[in-house]
């Protein structure tokens, strides 16, 4: 029954981080598209804070979705506890910032440190930043934000 559950378990875990991946990458199409509309619109925006701006409407956009869908049962436990779903909250916007700093960190080593002559020289940084991003986001927010 024990070796079920754990089973039953890594299951859930599996489903969820492909809930997780499929929010992350809706995310990042929010994020575009804010970027892009703040930086065309409004002609004479700042890029760094049309990026600031982006990131804040993605950040909510991932929690929304990550509470409703991702992490429900999680969330549903805390019930009617504004408390706790104020915690949820502020857990996620942290584990958004740091996730942001490894996106940041593991892009800067990459660009300077990995070989990349194939392929275009910004693809792996680019692809080993977000695989890092993904996976301390998805595990912070699982051990952490949403466990009571």
């Amino acid at each position: 029954m024990a070796q079920q559950n754990a089973v039953a378990q890594k299951g859930e875990g599996i489903i969820q981080f492909i809930k997780f991946g499929i929010v992350g990458v809706s995310n990042t199409a929010v994020d575009w598209v804010v970027f892009y509309v703040l930086v065309n619109a409004i002609l004479d925006i700042n890029h760094s804070l049309a990026k600031a701006v982006s990131f804040i409407i993605a950040v909510l956009n991932s929690y929304l979705w990550n509470t409703i869908w991702t992490f429900r049962k999680e969330y549903q436990k805390v019930g009617g506890d504004t408390g706790a779903k104020s915690t949820i909250f502020f857990r996620f916007v942290i584990v958004s910032l740091i996730g942001w700093g490894v996106n940041v960190l593991v892009y800067s080593w990459a660009e300077r440190s990995v070989s990349y002559e194939i392929f275009n020289k910004d693809l792996i940084p680019l692809v080993l930043a977000s695989g890092a991003a993904v996976i301390w986001n998805f595990f912070a927010n699982k051990l952490w934000t949403y466990k009571k």
